[in-house]
C-alpha cells in the first residue's frame, strides 16, 4: 500500500503556525524598536506631542496591529504547549477558549484605549 501525503500525519500541519508564529514575532519586533526610538526622544516630546502622534490615523493603525501580533503570538504559544501538555481534549478546548476570550478582550480594550 502507497504512502500519501494525508497518512503521514503533522508532517506539515504545523508549518502554518509556524509561519505565523515567526511573522507575529517580527512585528513586535519592529513595533519594539519603533517605540524604543520613540522613547529615545522622550525629554524633549511632552504631552502635546504624543497626543498628536497617536491622534493620526497611521499610528493608530499600527499600535492595533501591534496588539494583534501579540495577541497571536501568545495564542500561537498557549495552543503549543497546551497541545503538549494538557492530554484531555475538553480540558484543551476550554483551556483555548479562556486564552482566546482573555486575548480577544485585551485586543479591543486596547482598541477602545487607542482609538477613543
Amino acid at each position: 500500500m502507497a504512502v500519501s501525503d494525508r497518512s503521514i500525519g503533522s508532517r506539515r500541519a504545523g508549518s502554518g503556525a509556524y509561519l505565523l508564529v515567526r511573522a507575529s514575532a517580527v512585528m513586535i519586533a519592529g513595533g519594539a524598536l519603533a517605540f524604543a526610538a520613540l522613547m529615545a526622544d522622550l525629554p524633549r516630546w511632552g504631552y502635546g506631542p504624543w497626543q498628536a502622534l497617536f491622534h493620526g490615523t497611521a499610528a493608530r493603525i499600527l499600535v492595533v496591529g501591534w496588539l494583534a501580533a501579540v495577541a497571536l503570538h501568545a495564542y500561537l504559544g498557549c495552543d503549543s504547549i497546551l497541545k503538549d501538555y494538557v492530554q484531555s481534549a475538553w480540558a484543551r478546548l476550554v483551556g483555548l477558549m479562556v486564552i482566546a476570550t482573555l486575548l480577544l478582550v485585551l485586543v479591543a480594550y486596547g482598541v477602545v484605549a487607542v482609538w477613543a
